[in-house]
């Protein structure tokens, strides 16, 4: 019997599974679906109001259509992507071919945290731009030949309105679809953890809650050093027969020190049950755990990067909320660096050492791992994590509430040298140079799998948040970046 802390401790368990062909779509493989992220205890699911659009004489895209079978067709892709969806709570499932039915749907769907619309036929239009009076975020899933609304699309963005359209032939783009909502609602229950001497500076709290909804907790050092020494010594030692059993290799540390890394991994555990957190941020160097005879949490924040919650180094707010946000966006953790940028071939290489073992998600394979000690005053424990070579890469921070720098990459290097953080990644980007340029915003940004711009982009104009491409733009002139000369997180 294991005594590991179980990640259905946190969440709300799914499994995977298969999605099938149509005839008028495009063949999607079954590993292309990801589950849904894992609900933390305590959090609720997303309500999105799902509606279908179409007329049964519209003339495109043919003169007569039988909607009831399009629903049909429809509700069993749906039932194939459930695991997708398992956090999903559908409302209504409504076939609307006149604006005349919206009255009464709409107080039906006010209580939503967004609608995905799929579009069956012509002549839909003048629907979901009643909709929009919802004051909620629209996602139009748009099939070829289902009708030419998309192109009107872009005009009312151009307005303000909270829609977008994914016009495409592959079903298991509806996951996608409800990825913004998720995100959105997640940030509502969400919880931070932040412990650094003097505490949070109060008005980013502020701020940040009434953008987004996410609690900022200040955690005091005896709150921590309690929760340490009250930790079960079975669990401490069964994790640190894990990590060890599990690497590739020991260089530095202790068989003790594994251990009291592990200790510190429930520990922090403890404070984010007791909380119902989701993610911890720590000035580990500045409150002195290692002279007060702790251990770095560098072990445990790869733990619980790992399982879908999360642990950032040197109480990072900024770096925290835009892991927690990709997080509940895309279900992916994300790797928080100190870029090193090399012009001489246009690449960035991130380092630091504490990296998730599973950069693909709680459910995606893990990353194999040397373990290391902390490299800045070679003490602790930390891991050398290895990721995949030629994987597209997102690189973000949320600075403020309204701005994300942004870029994207691909990884092509795990260099294994003795200078710099632990875990390392060369990333081959479009241009350093112009990265160099505007580099603003303190040192840290957080890299991602995946080309995840599409997600980002209709996430950021729900929430009415700018994307700053920092390898495109001349960033000197916008509002809100900071200038800050001094070396800083």
């Amino acid at each position: 019997m294991t005594h590991e802390i179980k990640r259905r401790d946190f969440f709300g368990a799914t499994a995977a599974g298969a999605i099938g062909l149509s005839s008028l779509m495009r063949p999607v493989s079954a590993s292309a679906i990801e589950a849904a992220p894992f609900l933390r205890k305590g959090m609720s699911k997303t309500r999105v109001a799902k509606v279908y659009l179409g007329r049964s004489q519209p003339g495109w895209p043919k003169a007569r259509l039988d909607l009831d079978q399009e629903v049909r067709r429809f509700e069993a892709e749906f039932d194939k992507l459930k695991p997708a969806f398992s956090d999903i709570e559908f409302v209504g499932g409504d076939l609307i071919s006149s604006v005349d039915q919206l009255p009464d749907l709409m107080e039906k769907y006010k209580d939503v945290d967004g609608v995905l619309a799929v579009h069956l036929s012509l002549g839909v239009g003048s629907i979901f731009t009643k909709m929009l009076e919802l004051k909620v975020p629209i996602v139009l899933f748009s099939t070829p030949y289902s009708g030419h609304e998309w192109h009107i699309i872009a005009p009312l963005q151009k307005r303000g309105a909270m829609i977008d359209v994914i016009p495409s032939s592959d079903y298991g783009d509806l996951a996608k679809a409800v990825r913004p909502f998720r995100a959105i609602h997640k940030l509502k229950e969400s919880k931070v953890l932040y412990m650094r001497q003097g505490g949070p500076d109060k008005e980013y709290c502020k701020n940040i809650k009434q953008k987004f909804g996410t609690d900022i907790i200040n955690v005091e050092y005896p709150q921590l050093e309690a929760a340490y020494h009250a930790a079960d010594d079975k669990m401490v030692m069964d994790d640190a027969k894990r990590w060890i059993n599990e690497a590739e290799k020991i260089v530095e540390p202790s068989r003790q020190e594994i251990i009291d890394s592990s200790r510190m991994y429930y520990a922090l555990v403890k404070l984010l049950e007791e909380e119902q957190a989701d993610i911890i941020t720590i000035d580990c160097l500045g409150v002195g755990l290692m002279d007060k005879g702790l251990a770095y949490p560098c072990l445990g924040f790869s733990r619980l990067n790992s399982m879908g919650l999360g642990g950032v180094c040197e109480a990072d707010l900024k770096s925290t909320m835009t892991q927690l946000i990709f997080q509940s966006l895309i279900g992916k953790t994300g790797f928080v660096t100190d870029p090193v940028i090399d012009v001489s071939n246009n690449t960035v290489i991130h380092a630091h050492c504490v990296a998730s073992l599973k950069m693909d998600g709680s459910n995606g394979e893990q990353c194999p791992y040397i373990i290391r000690n902390h490299l800045e005053d070679a003490r602790g424990v930390s891991l050398q994590v290895k990721m995949r070579t030629g994987q597209p890469m997102s690189l973000a921070r949320l600075i403020g509430t309204d701005l994300m720098l942004f870029s994207t990459g691909e990884i092509i290097d795990n260099p294994d040298v003795d200078r710099g953080c632990r875990t390392k990644i060369t990333t081959k980007v479009n241009d350093a140079q112009k990265l160099l340029e505007n580099y603003s915003c303190g040192l840290h940004r957080v890299v991602f799998y995946g080309d995840n711009t599409q997600d980002l982009k209709r996430f950021c104009r729900f929430k009415d948040i700018r994307i700053v491409w920092e390898e495109k733009e001349d960033t000197y002139d916008i509002p809100g970046l900071e200038w800050n000369p001094s070396v800083h997180a």
